[in-house]
């Protein structure tokens, strides 16, 4: 009996060993073998978070006087200009990491986790700034 309990727990720790990773699983290895040519994965998350509020402010004033593609096209080169990129740099990169999932997914898990902390911190600025109708 010891011995079929000694060879479960064997076979059960060389099953775990040998599980298949998740086609979404991001290592170190394939975060550091992005190609020159594309924008690395700290800066894509930057970027992209960048892109992301930019849509969303214009999405959210529609009664701005200046069209909204007009205005997204000026964001997107303010944001690409402060990170001293091109817009065709910003979609090959894009266009990369939408060929490799894996990456993608990690990029967007990112984005998402700083979109949530700028959030949080307004939140936080709008509690501490007084209420202009409680104060009348």
């Amino acid at each position: 009996m010891r011995r079929i309990t000694v060879f479960s727990l064997v076979l059960l720790v060389f099953a775990a060993a040998c599980k298949p990773h998740s086609a979404f699983e991001v290592d170190a290895e394939m975060i550091n073998n992005v190609p020159d040519s594309i924008i690395a994965v700290e800066p894509m998350i930057k970027i992209m978070a960048y892109v992301h509020l930019a849509e969303a402010w214009v999405q959210e004033n529609k009664t701005d006087t200046i069209p909204q593609d007009i205005r997204l096209k000026a964001y997107y080169q303010k944001i690409f200009d402060l990170h001293g990129i091109t817009s065709i740099a910003y979609q090959n990169s894009y266009n990369y990491y939408s060929a490799h999932p894996a990456l993608m997914s990690h990029i967007y898990t990112k984005v998402v986790e700083q979109l949530n902390v700028l959030e949080s911190e307004s939140a936080k600025v709008k509690k501490k700034i007084p209420n202009e109708q409680s104060s009348k």
